[in-house]
């Protein structure tokens, strides 16, 4: 199979976005957090996307393509002092059908590359640690329940 292609999104692209970022959220997070978390992220609509990719300051947002089908997206952000490491990983998400494929890796090299760098990812969420153990981020120690999410546990990874 081929790789995804994977360039910076503008605002056509909020729309798309919206829909990839609620149904990977529901594949990734299946089970762990209530329904109504998904529901209230699907109803908020495209409108955060496309003022955020419309904000020429704003962080670059990269997104996978495979035959022309969004899959995969990627966001990351200069947090400075606010946290262990200069850049925060805000988001990675890939559909199911693009596990293995390369393509959450090549977004990761991308937002980040190889910079100094910190995340969170979710407790239960195996398959993402081992992902980014694989990609040179360990657990520090911290953990972060967030209530809006259902009360998601989280746990913050560096390298």
């Amino acid at each position: 199979m081929t790789a995804a292609r994977i360039r910076q999104a503008h605002p056509g692209d909020a729309d798309a976005l919206h829909e990839l970022h609620c149904v990977t959220w529901r594949e990734a997070y299946a089970g762990l957090v209530p329904e109504t978390v998904f529901r209230q992220r699907e109803e908020r609509g495209s409108g955060h996307w496309l003022e955020r990719l419309s904000d020429p300051a704003g962080d670059a947002v990269w997104l996978a393509h495979r035959d022309g089908v969004p899959v995969g997206f990627a966001t990351a952000h200069a947090a400075g002092t606010e946290g262990p490491r200069p850049l925060c990983l805000q988001a990675l998400y890939v559909r199911t059908s693009e596990y293995g494929q390369g393509t959450a890796a090549n977004l990761l090299q991308l937002a980040v590359g190889d910079a100094p760098c910190f995340l969170w990812v979710a407790k239960e969420n195996p398959r993402a640690l081992a992902f980014y153990r694989k990609h040179g981020f360990e657990p520090d120690g911290a953990t972060e329940t967030v209530a809006h999410w259902g009360g998601l546990t989280t746990v913050r990874m560096v390298r």
